[in-house]
C-alpha cells in the first residue's frame, strides 16, 4: 500500500478521496470542500492522506500538526516553525481522523495506517515528532497500537441511545428533580411566542460563526485565543445533504439565537458545532429538541462528544471509553 499526502486548502485532494469517504460512511466533514474550509481558518496546519492498494483508494486519514499561536500559523512561509506532534483527528468534530473501505480486515487496516504514518513522516520531515491518534475506541486499539506505541485513556464520548417511544416516556425515565426541571424548560421554550424552534438545512453563516465563537470562549481558559469558524465553512455545510441544524431564532426578526450542527453518521447522528447567545437556557433545550426528533424519526443514537460528562449523563447519555495512541518518530 502507498499513501499520498496533501494539504487541504492549498491543493486539490487526490482522485478518489470523496468517493472513498462517502462509500465508507464518512460524515460530511470528511469531504474535500469542508476540509478545505476548515483548513482556511485553522490555527494549526491541516494535512490529509489517501492510501491506495494496487491503485485503488482504501483508506483516508486527516489531522493537524502541532499547536501554534495565530502569529505562528500565519507567519511568513520562510519563518522557521517549531516541531510538534501530528494529531490524527477530523477538524471541528468529535470524530477520529481515520476511515477505511469496508472490505479491509484488521491486518489490512494496520497496513494502511502504517503506510500513512511513513508517508506523513517523509512529507513533514523533522518538524513532526510523531503521530498521535486521537478518539481511539476500544475496538480500534488493535488497529492502532504497535511495538513502539504509547497508549493513554482520554475523555470518553457521551452517546444517547434511543430507547423511548415518546417524549413523555423519556421524561418519565428521568430522576424526579431532573424530570421537573427539563419538562418545565421544554414547555417554557416551546410555548414562548417570540421563539421559533426547528430543524433546518441552512443557517445565517455570519451569525452561526459568531455564536460558535461565543460558546467556545465560555469553555476555554484563553478566550482571546479563540478563532471563529469561517462563514465559508457554514456556507458549505448549508448545501450538504448530510448536515442540518437544530435552532432557535427570534420569530419577529428571524435572528438566530442558538444552533447545534447535526451530522448523519452510521447508526444515527453526531452533534459537533454548537452556538448560543447564552440566554434562556437555549443550549439545554437544544438537547431536548434533538431527543424529541430522534424519537419521532426512529434515529438509533445521538453522539454528543466528550466534555460536560455529568450534564450529558443527566439527559440519559452513557459514556464510551476512548484512548489516545502515540507513535513517536
Amino acid at each position: 500500500m502507498r499513501a499520498e499526502i496533501f494539504t487541504p486548502g492549498r491543493g486539490p485532494a487526490p482522485d478518489g478521496w470523496d468517493a472513498l469517504v462517502r462509500s465508507s460512511n464518512g460524515c460530511a466533514l470528511w469531504e474535500e470542500a469542508l476540509l478545505e474550509a476548515a483548513a482556511w481558518g485553522s490555527l494549526r496546519p491541516v494535512h490529509a492522506g489517501l492510501v491506495r492498494d494496487a491503485g485503488e483508494p482504501v483508506a483516508a486519514f486527516c489531522g493537524l500538526l502541532g499547536l501554534l499561536s495565530p502569529s505562528g500559523r500565519f507567519a511568513a512561509p520562510e519563518r522557521p516553525r517549531p516541531p510538534g506532534w501530528f494529531q490524527v483527528h477530523l477538524p471541528n468534530s468529535f470524530s477520529s481522523g481515520r476511515t477505511y473501505a469496508d472490505r479491509l480486515d484488521a491486518a489490512a487496516r494496520r497496513t494502511a495506517l502504517r503506510a500513512f504514518e511513513r508517508a506523513l513522516r517523509r512529507h513533514l520531515g523533522a518538524r513532526c515528532l510523531g503521530v498521535l491518534h486521537r478518539d481511539v475506541e476500544k475496538d480500534e486499539l488493535a488497529d492502532t497500537t504497535g511495538r513502539f506505541t504509547v497508549r493513554r485513556r482520554t475523555a470518553p464520548c457521551s452517546v444517547l441511545h434511543n430507547r423511548w417511544d415518546s417524549m413523555d416516556a423519556y421524561f418519565a425515565g428521568l430522576p424526579r428533580t431532573r424530570r421537573r426541571r427539563l419538562t418545565a424548560l421544554y414547555e417554557r421554550v416551546g410555548d414562548d411566542p417570540g421563539l421559533v424552534t426547528e430543524r433546518v438545512a441552512a443557517v445565517d453563516p455570519v451569525r452561526a460563526s459568531r455564536l460558535d465563537q461565543l460558546t467556545r470562549m465560555k469553555h476555554t481558559r484563553r478566550p482571546g485565543a479563540t478563532t471563529p469558524l469561517l462563514p465559508a465553512y457554514f456556507e458549505r455545510l448549508n448545501t450538504h445533504p448530510g448536515a442540518s441544524y437544530f435552532t432557535h431564532r427570534e420569530r419577529a426578526s428571524g435572528r438566530l439565537l442558538s444552533l447545534d450542527l447535526v451530522l448523519d453518521v452510521p447508526g444515527g447522528w453526531a452533534t459537533t458545532v454548537t452556538g448560543s447567545d447564552g440566554t434562556r437556557d437555549l443550549y439545554l433545550d437544544l438537547y431536548l429538541r434533538e431527543i424529541d426528533r430522534m424519537i419521532g424519526a426512529g434515529v438509533g443514537a445521538v453522539h454528543l462528544g466528550p466534555g460536560m460528562r455529568g450534564l450529558k449523563e443527566s439527559f440519559g447519555a452513557v459514556v464510551v471509553e476512548r484512548h489516545a495512541v502515540a507513535v513517536p518518530f
